[in-house]
């Protein structure tokens, strides 16, 4: 008895394959192959890399509030504290040491650094607020 296979002399392409294996495995190879046996294109991703410019209308931007930055051509006239200011100290505090140093800032630094400088002043005024809350005034100069 002789059992005669449909196709038996025909080799099996690749499409074949993937065709088969998106019928019998849908949830496994419809994410790579179609329904044909073709293979799916690859996603994109630059679209997820785009920095994204945007679009503020000027008038809006005028009425915004200021930061307090200034471009470097009008860093220059600088006032000088009337009274003495402590600006900060290097100390040593349960072990560590803490430099609580308020920078200044660099003539010409750009819109960033002048932020990184602002927020690790701020951190330092806040820290001296701390200590001198907890501690008090313990030495006049």
């Amino acid at each position: 008895m002789r059992i005669l296979l449909k196709y038996s002399n025909m080799n099996k392409s690749y499409k074949d394959y993937c065709r088969e294996a998106v019928e019998h495995y849908p949830r496994v190879y419809n994410g790579m192959f179609n329904k044909d046996g073709s293979r799916k294109r690859v996603p994109i991703m630059t679209s997820f890399c785009k920095k994204k410019v945007p679009n503020t209308p000027k008038k809006y931007l005028k009425n915004l509030q200021k930061d307090g930055w200034t471009s470097c051509s009008s860093e220059d006239s600088e006032t000088k504290p009337q009274d003495l200011v402590i600006t900060g100290t290097e100390i040593r505090l349960k072990g560590r040491i803490q430099n609580l140093t308020i920078k200044k800032y660099p003539p010409g630094c750009s819109k960033k650094e002048y932020k990184r400088i602002w927020m690790y002043n701020d951190r330092v005024r806040k820290k001296l607020k701390i200590l001198k809350e907890q501690y008090g005034i313990t030495k006049f100069l």
